[in-house]
């Protein structure tokens, strides 16, 4: 627990932050040309009477103070999402939101969010890249990413892990505990957290859903070795119960087939850099996408959607929404009467 001079310590860096982070994403809106993006149509949910919760992820936006194409996208996909007309239960970022950890692109990324995600839930989840991607004072940087999580987010953490419940839904994110780049080292205090909360979410009788930067096979222990430990833990739950996973890290591509899959017993979504730039610099039909996930009585479904752009991503193969359902092996406890 944070002791009373810490709190307010950082309920006073916090009213610092705001306010330049304000006038900094202020500034980036009309230099990217962010400010004057529409955000596209308004959207909203397959069945917006019988949809018991929704909610948008979004992941790999590597904001950067020198590169105005990204900023550009990541403006007008949350302007997007604010126009879902059954509005947002929540919306994840699953990591790698800023390209360095550097103190203004966390000004930029927080501010924007700040201004256009007003009275939202949001859960941003810890990348490599907002940690230095292996370089610089990794604890600093750490600490950095907790210090703009709650200013901005209302979220206290002393660990990049933690879960909230949403209308009885469990909303997990797990987090790397090392300065690393590619695998996402857990310690077996956040094992043995992961399965108490398992524990706890099981008698919700509701699906329960799981956010990581990384794959469930990028693993590793405390001592750096990869292990299958992740993986066990959520197969083996989502044996008699309902388990999703979003990942990020990979850039995977969502406009191919396989980006949707069951990974060794649970299904596990990747998701694609939302700032996928041809060259860096030049914006494409595949930039902005990220997924809206339904939960309804009997079923999860996800479509992938371009936020950008406004509209619904669609199979290039196919001609035809890119998207998935899920059944749910136990219906919503509601529907049970």
């Amino acid at each position: 627990m944070r002791g009373a001079p810490t709190v307010i310590y950082m309920m006073f860096k916090a009213m610092f932050l705001r306010p330049v982070a304000a006038i900094l994403a202020a500034c980036l809106m009309v230099l990217s040309g962010g400010a004057f993006l529409s955000g596209g149509d308004e959207y909203d949910v397959r069945d917006p009477e019988k949809c018991a919760l929704n909610f948008s992820v979004l992941s790999d936006t590597h904001l950067e103070t020198n590169n105005l194409a990204r900023a550009k996208v990541y403006i007008g996909a949350l302007k997007n999402v604010k126009k879902n007309k059954s509005g947002n239960d929540a919306i994840v970022f699953l990591g790698d939101n800023t390209m360095n950890g550097q103190l203004v692109e966390n000004l930029l990324f927080h501010g924007v969010a700040a201004a256009l995600l007003k009275n939202e839930t949001v859960l941003p989840v810890m990348g490599n890249h907002d940690i230095g991607n292996g370089e610089g004072d990794y604890e600093k940087l750490q600490n950095r990413w907790y210090t703009f999580t709650g200013a901005f987010f209302g979220r206290e953490l002393e660990h990049p892990y933690y879960y909230e419940v949403i209308d009885g839904f469990y909303f997990i994110v797990l987090g790397q505990e090392a300065h690393t780049v590619y695998e996402m080292t857990m310690t077996d205090a956040q094992f043995t957290w992961l399965e108490g909360v398992l524990d706890e979410a099981a008698g919700s009788g509701k699906p329960v859903f799981v956010f990581a930067h990384f794959p469930a096979d990028d693993a590793a222990d405390e001592d750096g070795n990869y292990t299958d430990r992740l993986i066990d833990i959520l197969a083996a739950y989502n044996e008699e119960h309902d388990l999703f996973s979003f990942v990020g890290h990979t850039h995977m591509p969502m406009l191919l087939f396989w980006s949707f899959h069951t990974y060794d017993g649970f299904p596990e979504t990747y998701l694609p850099r939302m700032t996928s730039l041809s060259g860096d610099t030049e914006i494409t039909e595949d930039s902005g996408v990220g997924v809206e996930v339904e939960v309804y009585e009997n079923e999860v479904l996800i479509r992938a959607r371009n936020f950008y752009s406004g509209e619904w991503a669609i199979d290039d193969l196919d001609d035809v929404p890119l998207e998935v359902t899920y059944p749910l092996k136990n219906p919503l406890p509601e529907a049970n009467g």
